[in-house]
This record gives structure tokens, sequence and C-alpha cells, in this order.
């Protein structure tokens, strides 16, 4: 299987698809895993606007700041959508998620490159730990729209962590499942 995920990484970069390298979101190539919405128009070394909306995300610990940055839903829109379809363990049939790149987020706050944990916080206070390496192997989405609406809280939004399983059927393994995170409100970067 790792073979298998080796080979499927090493075609996208080839191909000049997704490249897991930290400045990925600077540039988001085109990739045979997503589809580039909208290009971002925030990026690392820009002042990240105080929120005007009402803060969906919150991220902390190891970044450039120090201190905790707070996103509404354009901010973290500025970051670039992409989409792609994929298939849940919580859904029936295959949807379009639509979202930011975790990276783009990670280099926008200037995550420390030195870390290797992220801890995702849902609205119920749950919990869940993700090393840092997820966001650069795969491109793991910060999902906002499901099948071109916005989530709810009841349908698992306003954030959910979505994986690309439809490219990486690996990513469907139960290792992986609690760190599909919904509801999603802070990210911790240790």
């Amino acid at each position: 299987m790792l073979n298998r995920l080796a080979a499927t990484i090493l075609a996208c970069v080839i191909a000049g698809g997704f490249a897991a390298t930290p400045d990925h979101a600077a540039a988001q190539p085109p990739s045979p895993v997503y589809e580039s919405v909208t290009e971002p128009t925030l990026k690392r070394g820009m002042a990240i606007p105080d929120p005007k909306g009402p803060v969906i995300l919150t991220v902390s610990g190891r970044i450039e700041r120090g201190k905790g940055i707070r996103f509404d839903l354009p901010t973290l829109e500025s970051l670039g959508i992409v989409r792609f379809t994929t298939l849940t363990n919580w859904t029936v049939n295959s949807s379009v998620f639509e979202g930011v790149l975790l990276s783009s987020l990670l280099d926008a706050v200037g995550a420390d490159p030195a870390a290797t944990l992220l801890t995702l916080t849902a609205l119920n206070d749950f919990e869940s730990p993700m090393p840092v390496a997820d966001a650069h192997t795969w491109p793991v989405m910060l999902a906002l729209k499901r099948d071109g609406e916005y989530m709810l809280r009841r349908d698992r939004g306003p954030i959910w962590v979505v994986y690309p399983q439809h490219a990486f059927p690996e990513l469907s393994h139960r290792d992986f499942t609690s760190r599909w995170v919904w509801q999603l409100k802070a990210i911790t970067v240790e």
C-alpha cells in the first residue's frame, strides 16, 4: 500500500499536480486530485484581516503571530477555493466538496515548519490529533460547501475536514477516520 501511495504522489508531482512542498499554496498548480475554483488572494506574509463577520475558525499555537488568528468565512475563502468529489464513511453517495486546502491555511498563518502535530477541535469540544504531514502529503480540505451548499451545523458544518479518498483509497482506512473532524472550530499547531 505504501508503494502505491508513493507511486501516486510521484505521478501527481511529475504531471504537475499536487506537490508536497510548503510553498504549494502560493502557486496551486493544476492537480489531478482537485479543481481550483478561485485563486488565493491571501498568502503567507500578508496581513490577515480581523474578522468582520462571525468567527468560524481560530488557528493558534506555533504560528508566526504567536497568538490565535481568527477567520471569518470571507477571509478563509480568500485562501483560494478548491473542489473535489469524494465518498465519505458517513455518506451514502459521493459528494462534491468545496473549501480551502489545509496546507494553504498553514502557509498563510506561518505555521512553524518544525511543528509535527495539529490538534483539531470541534464545536462540541471533541479533539483529534492530525500529523502536520497529512496536510503536505495529500490535499486535505477544510470543506465549507457540500454539493454546492454551505454546510450548516446540522450538516457537519460550517467546516468539515475532508480527505481526498477518491484519489487515495488508503485514506478510507480507519486510522484516518478520526481526522475527518466536522463542525471544526479550532486548529492548534504543535
